[in-house]
């Protein structure tokens, strides 16, 4: 049996709308037609199907059916018929390739009101008969015959069970109808609509909501109104009243898990357990992290016929998924990459877009004039190269009673080392070293610095720093930033091999470059 269907979308639907016969089902599905009824029929229900549950926020639990493989690979070659076949409406979300859960929060920023409300057993109340008379019925218009094994290959139980291939892009098409009324219910009344599986979601920017559509109750609750009630009873569906929710931009708005009150973003108690988990495994290591995260997370409940996954792939999960909201540039998701990096070096996900951007920034800041904004710009280029190299770098802060301006500071192998930052057109004088000196030797026992420099300092200033007992200073130029956006050399590496270099020879200086020889001969 064939994993996949050859042939264009465009082969595929019309071979699909010409059905006639159960065995020209089996002929697109590139299966014989008695090992076809042998599967959907024959096969005791038992066998066809595996069940278990998992359990729900609201402390319910959900029935999943996960099919057997031989099924499940008929379903994989009828989902790739029917996402040729189904043509989604613009307020549809779930389940498409070029949609998610991003993109339909993002429908709803910067509103005035957002109406969440959940369908209550959204699979479950797709029957057996409502998927045979979908494909009986416009615009597929397919011989009952046709439509009763097509029917019988989706479900399970007498409904769409949740884990099978086909019933995402089949609940879609059942929803086509009640999609098409309710955008134009929320249209009429100057809404905004979008659907995400069994989430809906109507939005406007109106200074009080429709009470045809909702109204408020204390506590962030509302009842549904008449009108948006009919309209998604008459579809065959019923509404999870405990899952109705009425939100104001006063107050954290979120859409399919996101919050949408400035711009979709991860949620806070999203993030703080990602760190958690990945403090959890620097702390007491991977199996007391994993302990954490079943715990937080309710990882047991899965599948028993399957091993649970590792932890850095649940963790890399997670970045991948703040990855795509944030942006895979973001300071917050390249600080935790670079921590998942430490930890487990194979299953941290690639800098390649990050430093992308950073070398893309770094050239635009040397053809800028503004001298002040490119040094700002500078400071936040280095937050997220000490970012992406797990280590963090602090914001610019005031000590001695404001009369010392620091640029940041961070930590490597147990010494602290504070940072000075410039760019500008002439070259770094000694009188600007020795004040940097100064400053450093006015900290802590264990305190160094590192004076980054674009334009790079006049030649009395490495004389200066050789001469000096302390060997307090290590310099970065313009060319190793430009290095460490080129990803030539790691930050940290880079950082310890200059640090060894100033305490072994006295030398402060060790360009990219002399690194990069050294360790090739």
């Amino acid at each position: 049996m064939s994993l996949a269907l050859e042939g264009s979308q465009s082969e595929l639907r019309e071979a699909f709308l010409k059905l006639s016969s159960p065995r020209e089902i089996a002929q697109l599905l590139d299966i014989a037609y008695a090992r076809l009824i042998y599967h959907i029929y024959k096969v005791d229900p038992s066998h066809r199907y595996t069940v278990f549950e998992i359990p729900k926020k609201d402390g319910s639990v959900r029935s999943i059916a996960a099919p057997a493989t031989s099924l499940k690979i008929i379903q994989r070659k009828l989902n790739q018929i029917l996402q040729a076949v189904y043509t989604p409406r613009a307020s549809v979300h779930g389940f498409l390739p070029s949609k998610g859960v991003l993109t339909n929060a993002g429908v709803h920023k910067r509103q005035r009101h957002i109406l969440n409300i959940d369908l209550k057993d959204f699979f479950p109340s797709i029957n057996f008969g409502r998927v045979r008379g979908m494909f009986m019925a416009p615009p597929y218009s397919l011989p009952p015959e046709v439509a009763t094994v097509l029917a019988q290959i989706c479900c399970f139980n007498n409904s769409l069970p949740q884990g099978a291939p086909t019933s995402p892009v089949v609940s879609n098409m059942i929803c086509a109808r009640m999609d098409s009324q309710l955008l134009r219910l929320a249209q009429s009344r100057r809404c905004i609509y979008t659907r995400y599986a069994d989430d809906l979601t109507m939005s406007t920017s109106m200074p009080s909501f429709p009470s045809a559509l909702a109204k408020p109750r204390p506590r962030e609750a509302a009842i549904v109104g008449s009108e948006l009630r009919t309209v998604i009873v008459r579809n065959g569906f019923r509404i999870n009243a405990r899952k109705v929710r009425l939100r104001t931009r006063s107050r954290r708005q979120e859409v399919t898990g996101l919050t949408v009150n400035q711009f979709p973003n991860v949620n806070r108690r999203y993030l703080r357990r990602v760190r958690a988990i990945l403090h959890a495994w620097r702390k007491f290591g991977e199996e007391g992290a994993l302990a954490h995260y079943i715990l937080s997370s309710g990882a047991p409940y899965r599948n028993p016929s399957k091993a649970s996954p590792a932890l850095s792939r649940m963790v890399r999960g997670q970045l991948d998924f703040i990855g795509m909201v944030r942006g895979r540039t973001d300071p917050l998701y390249v600080s935790l990459a670079g921590k998942l990096r430490e930890l487990a070096p194979d299953a941290a996900p690639p800098l390649s877009d990050a430093f992308s951007h950073l070398r893309r920034e770094f050239g635009e800041m040397s053809a800028m004039e503004d001298h002040h904004r490119r040094g700002y710009m500078l400071q936040d280029l280095m937050n997220r190269l000490f970012a992406a190299a797990g280590m963090a770098l602090t914001r610019p802060f005031v000590r001695n009673a404001g009369a010392e301006q620091i640029d940041g500071a961070f930590a490597l192998d147990g010494w602290h080392y504070l940072v000075e930052c410039r760019w500008r057109e002439r070259l770094a004088s000694t009188r600007e070293i020795d004040g940097f000196l100064g400053q450093v030797l006015r900290s802590g026992a264990q305190t160094m610095g590192v004076f980054i420099s674009i334009a790079g300092w006049s030649e009395n200033v490495v004389p200066l720093l050789k001469q000096n007992q302390t060997k307090a200073i290590a310099l970065v130029s313009g060319d190793d930033i430009q290095g460490l956006v080129d990803s030539r050399v790691p930050l940290a590496t880079l950082l310890r091999a200059k640090l060894s270099k100033l305490n072994l020879e006295a030398e402060p200086y060790l360009s990219i470059d002399q690194y990069i020889v050294s360790q090739a001969a």
